[in-house]
């Protein structure tokens, strides 16, 4: 019965993650929020909690997948003043299905190289050698610095680097505030200030964006009958984006759009070693292969280091109350891997029809009915304060495209109170700014309202996508 329970999960994981990839502005930290939530109704069904975490692992994974096609496909800005990601440029030369398939192949071999490190480590950890423990202890004393570094790093790699260490700054100092108080309840994974501030940054503000931007009419895309680099230079950008994504996994405050950045930097540093002109390329399979590597080593960290460093193994370290045992992870470890294979297959099958029908949908009004819902859910979840710290979110999620610096710096929500957090320094910093870390009060969430607050916010938002369908007056496509 555990195995049929564990095959169920990873299906349903993988047709959840499917939605949620296709669905701009919705992240997999709200699903395990709500998974969470409902737990206490599953057990109730034999679902026990390993059964959860294979499915939120599934969820993830197929996500990570999936979200890269409206990346692509969804509002190409027709303004060439800003620079367009490596993808973009691809889809307006009329080659998506060509970058489509570079990240396909970076997000399986993300998994496939991830899946036997793991493996390796298991087999070294049964000799009572705890590597990623060892690791952990050694680099701890270093942390303050490691990050401090990165964060230098990326603040200089920008043309405007005085905007650039002024949002890491603000970010960090908001990340603060979110952590350090108790303006919405702390109740379950993401059902607390991480939920309205991370959507906020990373969803809202270019929600809105997309809103006002005038949209390129996208060419003809082309069939991906050859990559346009061959397989040796796959397996090398492969091997980086998974060795960045196990960084990310394991290193506190460190996020995917950060080792992206500093990935970008490295290939461009090897286009001029080699004087070839592929950075564009190997930039999608180095970025795919972080976004699943660094899925299953975050996850991974609550088992090797006992630590949380995604929204996913927070809520399985709640579901499981700290102790995430072996045939949990190795549960998980099958679950990623199956959906990983399915979802590179399905993508790989039906990449072009996906695109092509992704490309035709009603783009602005897709993006407000997915506002409105985030707003709405907010609001219902969390109330009013939930909605004062997603505005304050917004706000930083927007100015890094105003001055035209990387979102990446943003980061520094997470990576500021880290590094105060090992500069020894976080007591005196918090007491001078008059917060107490981490305050936080418990207030339960229904089952039942949350069911309803789903089914009104998301009611809601497929009326408006409808009514901006039918009326395209109201909401201009172009």
């Amino acid at each position: 019965m555990d195995i049929i329970i564990i095959l169920i999960s990873i299906i349903a994981g993988i047709m959840t993650g499917i939605i949620t990839g296709l669905i701009p502005g919705i992240h997999v930290n709200t699903i395990a929020a709500i998974m969470v939530s409902i737990a206490a109704v599953l057990y109730g069904y034999g679902i026990d909690s390993t059964g959860i975490a294979v499915y939120i692992a599934s969820v993830a994974v197929a996500h990570a997948f999936f979200d890269y096609i409206p990346s692509l496909f969804l509002g190409v800005p027709n303004d060439e003043v800003f620079a367009l990601l490596p993808g973009h440029r691809m889809v307006k030369e009329g080659r998506g299905i060509e970058a489509l398939h570079l990240s396909i192949q970076g997000s399986w071999n993300g998994i496939k190289i991830g899946v036997s490190i793991l493996l390796i480590v298991l087999l070294i950890s049964s000799t009572g050698i705890e590597f990623f423990k060892i690791l952990d202890t050694y680099i701890k004393p270093y942390l303050f610095w490691i990050l401090s570094s990165i964060s230098i790093i990326l603040i200089f790699s920008e043309t405007k680097r005085l905007w650039a260490l002024l949002i890491f700054l603000l970010s960090g100092f908001y990340g603060m505030v979110v952590f350090g108080s108790a303006l919405v309840p702390s109740t379950t994974a993401a059902f607390n200030g991480l939920f309205p501030a991370l959507a906020g940054i990373f969803g809202v503000s270019g929600l809105i964006f997309s809103l006002f931007e005038k949209i390129g009419d996208l060419p003809v895309q082309k069939e991906a009958n050859k990559l346009p680099i061959d397989d040796k230079e796959i397996q090398k950008s492969s091997i980086r984006g998974t060795g960045a994504g196990i960084a990310v996994g394991l290193l506190p405050g460190l996020g995917a759009a950060n080792a992206a950045t500093l990935l970008l930097l490295v290939e461009n540093w090897l286009d001029r070693k080699s004087e070839k002109n592929t950075s564009q390329y190997r930039y999608i399979v180095t970025t795919s292969a972080i976004n699943t590597s660094d899925t299953l080593f975050g996850i991974a960290a609550l088992y090797f280091i006992e630590k949380t460093r995604s929204g996913a193994s927070v809520a399985m370290s709640q579901l499981f109350e700290g102790d995430f045992s072996l045939t949990a992870l190795i549960a998980v470890i099958f679950g990623t891997s199956m959906s990983a294979y399915v979802s590179m297959k399905i993508m790989k099958q039906y990449s072009t029809f996906i695109a092509r029908f992704v490309s035709k949908l009603h783009y602005k009004g897709l993006n407000l009915s997915v506002l409105v819902f985030l707003i709405l859910f907010i609001y219902l979840t969390l109330g009013g304060w939930g909605i004062v710290i997603m505005i304050g979110g917004t706000l930083l999620g927007m100015l890094p495209q105003l001055v035209n610096v990387r979102r990446a710096q943003a980061m520094g929500f997470f990576l500021l109170p880290v590094i105060l957090f090992y500069s020894s320094y976080q007591s005196e910093i918090v007491s001078l700014i008059h917060l107490k870390a981490r305050v936080t009060y418990h207030e339960s969430i229904e089952i039942n309202k949350i069911a309803l607050y789903l089914i009104i916010s998301a009611g809601i938002s497929v009326l408006i996508y409808a009514m901006v369908s039918i009326f395209p007056k109201i909401l201009p496509k172009k």
